[in-house]
C-alpha cells in the first residue's frame, strides 16, 4: 500500500514540477524577449498549463513532505530518492544549456562577436537559468536534508550515487571537451575574429563543466571517504571509473593512432592531413583524465578491499581493453604482412604501398604495448597463488575473451583457407588467372597466419586454464572430510556419486552409532537423506555444515520445496557439494522443462545460422 502511494504521489509531483517549470520558462521568454512573440494561443496555453501543474506539484509534494516528517522510511525511500535525483538530473542538463547560452550570449556581446539572435539568446539563458537553477537549488537542499535526517542504504543510497557519478561524468566530458578547443585554439591557426567566438565558446564550456564536475564529484568523493561502508564498497562507483578509464584510454589511442599514421605518412612523403595539435589535443587531454580516474581507482582499492563484484568489474574493463588493443595489433600485423607480400611479388610500386604501410604501422605499434601491459597484468593476477588466481581463471570475462578470439580466429583461418584451396583448384581446373597469384593470396595467407597464431596462444592460455583449475579443485577436494549419513544401498549410492565426481575427498558412510561419533566430529560436511520421522537436531553438535535432503513420506508434505525421489538424491548431493566447494549459493538441480528445450533449439538454429551468415561474409571479402 505504502509503495503504490509512494509511486502515485511522486509520478504526480513530477509531472506537475515539469509542466510547471517549462511553462513558466516560456510564459516568461515570450513576455520579456521583444524578438519572440507568440501567437495568443501559445500564451493562453502556457498559462493554463502554468495554473494547472503548479497546483498538481504542490499538492502532491506538500502531501509527501507531510508524510516524511511523521515516518523516517518515507523521507529513506528510494521512490522519494529517485523523485528528488530524477528531477535534479532533468534539471541539471537544461540547466547547463540556459547557461551555456547565457554566458556565450554575454561574451559575444562584450568582444564584439556576432551572433544570429543575441537578444533571444540572451534572454532565454537568464530566464531558464533562474528558474530551473531555483527549482534545482531547492530540491537539492531537500536531499541534502534528507540524507541528514535518514542516512541512505540499499536502493536510495544506490539512486543517489548513480546521480552523483553520471553527473560528475557529464560535467566531466563537457570540461574535457572546452579544454580540448582552448588549446587548438592557443596553437592552432584561427583568424582573430574567429578565435574570439570561438575562444569564449570554448571557455563557457570549460566553467560549466568544470563546475558541474567538481560539484558533483567532490560529493561522491566526501560520500566515499566516510564510514559508510554501502558507498566505500559500492560496485557502481567501481564501475564508473573503469568506464571513464576505458572510454579515455580508448579516444587517446583512436587519437594517437591517427597521430601515428599521419607521422608515418609524412615519413613515407605522403601529404599529411589536418593539424598535428588537432589530433595532439585530445590524445593528451583525455590521457590525463584516464591516469587521474587510475590514480583515484588506486586509491580506492588500498582503502578497501575489492569484494566479487567490483572484481568482476574489474575484469570487465581491463579485458576490454586487452581485447581492443589485441584487435589493433593483430590488423596492424596482418595488414603489414599483406603489404610485405604484396611487395615482395612485386606487383605494387612503393609508392602504392604507403599509404596501407602508414596505417597498419600505426595500429600496431599502438595496439601491440595496450594488449601486452593488460595481458600481462591479468596473467600476473591468473598466475597467482591461492584462491585469487583461481577466481580469474574461471571468471567468465576471462573465458568469453578466450574462446570470443579463439571463435574470430577459427573462423578467419577457415575463410583464408578455403579461398586459397579454391583459388589454387581453380587454377588446376583450367580456369584462366591473369594477374600475380602470391599477390592475390596475400591477404589471406597474411590473415591466416595471423589466425593461426592467435588460436594456439589463446588454446594454450585455455588449456593452462583447464589444467590449473583442475589442480586446485582436487587440492581443495583432498583437504575436504565428508561424512555419509544414510543407510544401506542409499548410501552407497551417495558415495559412489561423490567419489566419481570428487575423487580426491575423504569419504566415510556412517550412522547415528557410538563408533560414528569422531567421523561426525571431524567431517567438514555431513550430508545424507532426512526422514521425517527422525530428528535432526542431534546433528546441531557437530561442527560440519550439513547437506541433507528431505524424503517424501505419505504424512508429510513440504510446502515450497519439491522433496526429492530416492533415485535423484546422489546427484542432488552431488551437486550440492560441488556449489559448497566452490563457494557458490545452493540451488537444487531440476529438470529441464519443455519450453527451455524448445527455446534452446531455438537458439542452436539462430547461432548455426549467424557463423553460416559470418562464413559467406569472410568468404566473399576474398571473392
Amino acid at each position: 500500500m505504502k509503495v503504490v502511494r509512494r509511486w502515485y504521489l511522486f509520478v504526480s509531483a513530477t509531472i506537475g514540477l515539469q509542466g510547471f517549470a517549462w511553462s513558466l520558462i516560456w510564459l516568461l521568454y515570450g513576455v520579456f524577449v521583444a524578438s519572440h512573440q507568440p501567437s495568443i494561443s501559445t500564451t493562453a496555453f502556457q498559462l493554463a498549463a502554468l495554473v494547472i501543474c503548479l497546483p498538481v506539484w504542490l499538492i502532491h509534494w506538500l502531501w509527501g513532505e507531510r508524510l516524511a516528517r511523521r515516518d523516517q522510511d518515507e523521507r529513506a525511500s528510494a521512490v522519494r530518492k529517485l523523485y528528488l535525483y530524477g528531477n535534479l538530473a532533468a534539471f541539471l542538463i537544461p540547466l547547463m544549456w540556459a547557461v551555456y547560452d547565457l554566458l556565450d550570449a554575454a561574451l559575444a556581446l562584450i568582444a564584439g562577436a556576432s551572433r544570429t539572435d543575441p537578444q533571444a539568446q540572451l534572454g532565454y539563458g537568464a530566464i531558464a537559468s533562474l528558474v530551473l537553477g531555483a527549482l534545482f537549488a531547492y530540491h537539492s537542499v531537500v536531499a541534502r536534508n534528507d540524507a541528514h535526517q535518514a542516512p541512505l542504504t540499499g536502493a536510495g543510497a544506490l539512486v543517489r550515487r548513480i546521480y552523483l557519478l553520471l553527473a560528475a561524468g557529464t560535467g566531466l566530458i563537457i570540461f574535457a571537451n572546452g579544454i580540448i578547443d582552448v588549446i587548438r585554439l592557443i596553437f592552432g591557426s584561427a583568424d582573430g575574429k574567429a578565435i574570439v567566438q570561438l575562444f569564449a565558446n570554448a571557455t563557457v564550456k570549460v566553467f560549466i563543466g568544470l563546475v558541474v564536475w567538481l560539484g558533483h564529484w567532490w560529493r561522491a568523493q566526501r560520500l566515499f571517504a566516510s564510514a559508510d561502508e554501502d558507498e566505500r564498497g559500492s560496485a557502481f562507483r567501481k564501475f564508473y571509473l573503469y568506464l571513464v578509464i576505458v572510454s579515455a584510454s580508448l579516444t587517446a589511442i583512436t587519437t594517437a593512432t591517427g597521430l601515428l599514421a599521419s607521422i608515418f605518412r609524412g615519413w613515407l612523403g605522403l601529404p599529411v592531413e589536418g593539424s598535428l595539435i588537432d589530433a595532439l589535443a585530445p590524445m593528451v587531454v583525455w590521457a590525463v583524465v584516464a591516469l587521474y580516474h587510475a590514480t583515484v581507482l588506486q586509491a580506492d582499492t588500498a582503502a578497501i578491499a575489492e569484494g566479487p563484484r567490483q572484481a568482476g568489474v574489474r575484469r570487465l574493463a581491463w579485458y576490454l581493453v586487452a581485447a581492443i588493443g589485441q584487435l589493433a595489433a593483430l590488423v596492424g600485423m596482418g595488414g603489414l604482412l599483406s603489404v610485405i607480400i604484396r611487395g615482395l611479388a612485386g606487383a605494387d610500386t612503393i609508392s602504392e604501398l604507403r599509404e596501407p604501410l602508414a596505417w597498419f604501422g600505426a595500429l600496431l605499434v599502438v595496439g601491440l604495448p595496450i594488449w601486452l601491459v593488460c595481458w600481462r597484468r591479468v596473467q600476473r593476477t591468473a598466475t597467482t597463488a591461492g584462491e585469487i588466481g583461481v577466481a580469474e581463471r574461471g571468471s567468465l570475462v576471462r573465458r568469453i575473451y578466450l574462446f570470443g578470439f579463439l571463435f574470430i580466429a577459427s573462423l578467419t583461418l577457415l575463410s583464408t583457407l578455403i579461398y586459397i584451396l579454391f583459388r589454387l583448384i581453380s587454377i588446376a581446373l583450367g580456369e584462366q588467372f591473369s594477374g600475380n597469384l602470391l599477390v592475390d593470396l596475400a591477404q589471406a595467407i597474411a590473415f591466416g597466419l595471423i589466425a593461426a597464431g592467435v588460436i594456439v596462444t589463446h588454446g594454450l592460455a585455455l588449456r593452462a586454464d583447464t589444467r590449473a583449475r583442475a589442480a586446485a579443485e582436487l587440492s581443495r577436494q583432498a583437504q575436504v572430510r565428508v561424512a555419509v549419513l544414510a543407510e544401506g544401498e542409499l548410501a552407497e549410492r551417495i558415495a559412489v556419486a561423490l567419489r566419481q565426481q570428487f575423487p580426491q575427498l575423504a569419504l566415510s558412510i556412517v550412522s547415528r552409532t557410538p563408533e560414528a561419533e569422531a567421523h561426525l566430529a571431524n567431517a567438514d560436511l555431513i550430508v545424507g537423506a532426512w526422514q521425517p520421522a527422525s530428528d535432526p537436531s542431534w546433528l546441531n553438535r557437530y561442527p560440519a555444515r550439513k547437506l541433507l535432503v528431505p524424503l517424501a513420506s505419505s504424512n508429510w508434505a513440504w510446502v515450497g520445496i519439491e522433496p526429492a525421489a530416492v533415485a535423484n538424491i546422489p546427484a542432488q548431493l552431488a551437486q550440492a557439494v560441488r556449489q559448497t566447494l566452490a563457494g557458490e549459493p545452493l540451488r537444487p538441480q531440476r529438470g529441464v522443462g519443455a519450453g527451455a528445450i524448445v527455446g534452446a533449439i531455438v537458439a542452436i538454429v539462430l547461432l548455426i545460422l549467424v557463423i553460416i551468415g559470418l562464413v559467406q561474409v569472410a568468404l566473399f571479402a576474398f571473392l
